[in-house]
């Protein structure tokens, strides 16, 4: 792992530290909202998803595999606060699997994709925390080279992540 890949791990886990998902939409939550599956299910998903330890899930490989039916779109802001370090983490880490190709296409729509909805999901970020994101997006511009998504990264980082909440 780069010198650039530690730091950069070393400050997602700054600048999330302490952050639990609280009564926030859990990972396998997504997936019941998406399937429509009303909510006893989302319930049970919900109780059985980790809550406390966002770290956790970097490891777990239902991160990864929960990205085109659930994921990045249905968590709400405290949902998507919990989880995105853990996401950021897995696209530090392995970006170049074939696993974090799903991963690293979602965070990029939604990162980069300021509209309503994602503004108002990101509002309640710190300012170490939207700082964070943003030298997360710049390492995937840099080492991902997602040339489809270059402006849209670029435009992103200065229009709203590297700006004062």
């Amino acid at each position: 792992m780069s010198e650039r890949q530690q730091q950069l791990l070393a400050a997602i886990e700054a600048a999330f530290r302490g952050v639990e998902l609280g009564g926030g939409v859990s990972l396998h939550q997504t997936v019941a909202i998406d399937d429509y599956a009303g909510p006893e299910a989302e319930r049970s998903a919900w109780d059985a998803d980790e809550r406390h330890d966002w770290r956790r899930l970097v490891a777990d490989p239902e991160l990864a595999r929960i990205s085109g039916v659930g994921g990045l779109s249905f968590y709400d802001a405290v949902g998507l606060r919990f989880h995105l370090p853990a996401y950021l983490s897995l696209a530090v880490i392995d970006w170049e699997a074939k696993a974090s190709d799903d991963v690293l296409g979602c965070l990029l729509y939604h990162l980069t994709s300021l509209s309503e909805y994602n503004c108002g999901r990101f509002a309640i970020f710190s300012a170490e925390q939207r700082r964070c994101v943003a030298d997360a997006l710049t390492f995937i511009r840099d080492e991902h080279d997602p040339w489809l998504y270059r402006a849209d990264i670029d435009r992103a980082i200065a229009e709203f992540w590297l700006v004062e909440p």
